[in-house]
């Protein structure tokens, strides 16, 4: 690479956003926009007719950064979840139960954190799913303009919903170790604060396109627990928190190096991952939505 070259990449990368958190802009657009090509062909009309605003709008909840004090304390939470906080925990699908189970559990006190630092990913994606349903049962049954009105609802929801099921295929979403190694690292794996960065941006930035993540897509899956679906895949993520830093400590996300074919596997398939849950839920929403809703429990006296 000539010197010029080298400097203009320089200066491209520096002046690239740096996002507060999961894979970065073009990341996010690659996984929703791979989700729609794995679609069945039972969805309605006017899901396929979105597709450009279902890519636009995966960004969204990154683009909610610095809006004030109220959303800066509860929008970062919703972007991770640190399995190693909690995997000795039954963790509950209710969001206010697992706080609760936080303290009397005494996660807090013994790892010194507050009762947002584990983060609530998990539960983001299963909130999301379930509003899905229940716009899509309510978009059955409705007639126009009401029926025009729920669809902009629920693809506003599907394309937030897509955010958060990439972020929770991104490693770094699931760890402890989100930005440079902070257990003990006999593996001597890079403790700088760019390793996040370093994959998610620059890397899937310069070197994923969407041909390279489409062909990864897995089969449709149905989902009915969408909380139990989306535990799974946050421990499925976090499961390979060591390949992330082995590949980074070996400088394969190093944009500056030759590609490293592994590094380039591994970032379309996490991103393929993403996707295809992101795919599954959407679908997973229209289809459960033919069923009758479960019966409300009286509240307790």
């Amino acid at each position: 690479m000539s010197l010029v070259k080298k400097l203009t990449l320089i200066v491209a990368v520096l002046l690239l956003p740096l996002p507060l958190f999961a894979w970065g802009e073009k990341g996010h657009y690659l996984t929703n926009e791979a989700a729609t090509f794995g679609l069945p062909n039972d969805m309605p009309a006017f899901f396929y007719r979105a597709y450009p605003e279902l890519v636009f709008l995966a960004y969204d909840p990154d683009r909610w950064r610095g809006a004030g004090v109220s959303l800066d304390a509860f929008n970062p939470p919703n972007h991770f979840l640190d399995y190693e906080f909690v995997a000795g925990l039954n963790l509950p699908p209710d969001r206010y139960k697992f706080i609760d189970l936080l303290y009397t559990s005494r996660t807090l006190a013994r790892h010194g954190i507050t009762n947002s630092e584990s983060g609530f990913l998990p539960w983001t994606i299963a909130e999301l799913t379930d509003q899905l349903t229940n716009e899509f049962r309510q978009w059955r049954f409705a007639r126009d303009p009401e029926r025009a009105y729920i669809e902009h609802d629920i693809i506003h929801i599907a394309a937030i919903l897509g955010h958060f099921a990439g972020d929770a295929s991104n490693p770094d979403h699931t760890t402890i170790n989100f930005n440079g190694w902070v257990e003990p690292n006999p593996d001597h794996y890079p403790t700088d604060c760019d390793t996040h960065f370093r994959f998610e941006t620059q890397f899937v930035s310069h070197v994923i396109d969407l041909s390279d993540v489409t062909p990864r897509l897995a089969p449709v899956e149905p989902r009915t627990d969408y909380f139990a679906s989306a535990v799974d895949f946050v421990r499925g993520s976090n499961a390979l928190v060591r390949e992330i830093y082995d590949i980074d400590r070996d400088g394969g996300f190093d944009i500056f190096r030759p590609l490293s074919p592994r590094a380039k596997a591994f970032a379309a398939g996490r991103l393929a991952a993403g996707a295809s849950f992101t795919r599954d839920l959407w679908v997973s929403a229209w289809r459960n939505s033919a069923r009758a809703p479960r019966r409300r429990t009286a509240p307790a006296d």
